[in-house]
Parts: C-alpha cells; structure tokens; sequence
C-alpha cells in the first residue's frame, strides 16, 4: 500500500502548475546551510518564492527520476553530491547550460566540458577516531590499512546506497584497491550504514571508534567535542563535488539562471565555507580549521574523465558488489 501512494505522490507533484516565481531547489546540503542561504536569496530576489526539498543524493535522484516519469519535476535547480548521477542528466539532455562569467574560473576538472553542470562546493571525506582511547601514534594513517585484523570491530563508514560521498568513496577505493579490500572491511564488522553524521555518532559513542567521514562533519565539532581527531590518509582524501545544476522546462529558465550566479558569487560561495566546505574559486577562502586547497588537491585521489566515465557505466554493478560483500 506504501508503495502505491509514493507513487501517487510523484504523480500529482509533477501534475502541480508552476508559479513562474516559484524556484524549487533540491538538495543534499545540510539544513544548517539552507537556514543560512535562504533568507539571503529572500533578500537577494524579493519577488521569488524559493522552496527546498532536502534529502540525501540517492533520495533526490530517486525523486526526481520518478518525478520526470511521472510527467516533470518540480525541480528548477538541483545540488547534491553525486556527479555521477547528474553525467546520465547529462547525456540524456535534462539539463540547462550555464555559462556566465564566474563559471569559466572554474577548474575544468570541477565541471561539464558543455556546461550542464558546475561543482558547487566540494566536502571531502577524510578519516577520524576518538582520541580517549586511540593514540596519535595508534592511529589510522591510510585508507587502506583499515583492511588489517587489528581494526576488527573499530570502523565505521556511511552507505554508498543512501550518501553520494560515501558512493564516491567506495567507487575510488574500489578502483584502487579492489573488492579484497571491501571483502576485508566485512570480514573485520565494519558498519556501513546511514550517512556521515551517523558515522560521527558511532565514533563518539565507541561503537566503532574510527571512520571515514566527512572532513566538514568533524569541523562543526570544533571547540565542542576534542575527541573527535581528524586524518588524512597518506594514500589520499577523496574530494568530493556539490554539483549544481538547472533542469531543463518549457517554462523560461532565467529566474533558476540568477539564482545560480548568486550561489556562485563571493556571497554565495562563502556561505559554503561556512558550512566547512571548500570553493572551487581560488579567490575564497578555506573553510575554519581547515588546511590550504593546495594541499587537499596534492593529497587527493585524481579525478579523471576516463574514472567518471567508468564509474557512470559501472555505477550499479559498484552498488550491486558493495551490497553484495558489506550485507552479506
């Protein structure tokens, strides 16, 4: 019965008229960082009616996917943490192109070769333990040595199923160190469930006392839990994407175009480093207790359009195989 009225519920959204100042933003971003930019797109742009769904990357994607099936999606603009995903909106046309001033200061690497997509911010996952009972010297200094008997039962990481993150974390390690490395991490308990903020808990609470996590996650602890220690693994942090994107509608799409150039402005791209994210600008600033980009970009696993194109072709045997090891 549940199934059925999701379902009917996809159908009359995507039936609703649109008012032409209604601006539907559908994001993965923090309720934190929405209840910052919010009142200043209010005051940014008086005349338009913004309205937010937040759900994690894999929810927004089923939404919409079952949205534009059912008729359109509601949504005009879209940002969230699979780059993957918005690739497939890509080639199968569903996006509108952006290619204002700002956006060519981008790196290339950070965005669509015709526009259709441009990283917002970029998290990244790094590693963390509690420090009352794991020493600097004990700890964690790789990715890969969480495969090693001796970090039984101690990690915890989010689910690719439901985290764009931790699916791209997973799609990096997978590629380097293969499935071995997965079938370690489950033959060692490693948690994988829930999303970063739920690896958090987990660490604090010792139940698993190290995980990968978001390096963003852990700075909002700063001056409040001095347990929580970061790493970053030798063998690389994964630099992540908070892609944005506008839908492509009949309806004009320069109200969700002016909204995106704000969001990609000083203004906009400085809210996103209060939220502990880095910019894809050079002209702005590290996030609070973060170290320079130089040296995140130097620690980093190498994007590449060969590993996105993989990683767009394999995306649900990757999801398949993960299931298959961590749920076993």
């Amino acid at each position: 019965m549940l199934r059925y009225l999701v379902i009917l519920f996809f159908i009359f959204s995507g039936c609703k008229k649109e008012d032409p100042n209604a601006v539907w933003i559908y994001t993965s971003l923090y309720k934190d960082t929405i209840a910052d930019i919010k009142p200043k797109l209010e005051k940014e742009f008086p005349e338009l009616k913004f309205y937010f769904f937040q759900a994690g990357s894999e929810e927004i994607a089923a939404k919409v996917n079952a949205e534009t099936l059912a008729g359109g999606s509601m949504a005009d603009i879209l940002i969230s943490s699979d780059r993957f995903w918005y690739e497939e909106l890509a080639t199968f046309k569903k996006l509108h192109p952006l290619n204002f001033k700002r956006l060519k200061d981008m790196p290339e690497t950070l965005r669509h070769p015709d526009g259709l997509y441009h990283t917002l911010s970029i998290p990244v996952m790094v590693m963390a333990y509690n420090g009352e009972v794991i020493s600097p010297e004990q700890a964690p200094k790789t990715f890969k040595e969480m495969a090693e008997e001796r970090w039984n039962k101690k990690l915890s990481t989010g689910s690719p199923l439901a985290s764009g993150t931790n699916f791209t974390t997973v799609a990096f390690l997978s590629k380097r160190y293969g499935w071995d490395f997965f079938e370690k991490l489950q033959h060692n308990g490693t948690i994988s469930q829930g999303g970063n903020s739920a690896v958090v808990r987990r660490i604090q609470s010792l139940e698993r006392p190290v995980g990968w996590v978001l390096l963003e996650n852990l700075l909002r602890f700063q001056g409040k839990d001095p347990r929580l220690k970061i790493v970053y693994p030798a063998d690389g942090v994964v630099m992540q994407n908070n892609v944005l994107a506008i839908t492509k509608k009949k309806k004009g799409r320069k109200n969700a175009e002016r909204v995106a150039e704000w969001l990609f402005s000083k203004p906009g791209q400085e809210a996103m480093v209060r939220s502990y994210m880095y910019s894809p600008f050079e002209d702005i600033a590290p996030p609070k207790g973060a170290p320079p980009f130089k040296i995140i970009k130097e620690k980093a696993f190498p994007w590449s359009p060969d590993f996105v194109n993989y990683v767009v072709e394999n995306r649900e045997t990757i999801k398949e195989k993960f299931t298959e090891i961590m749920f076993n």
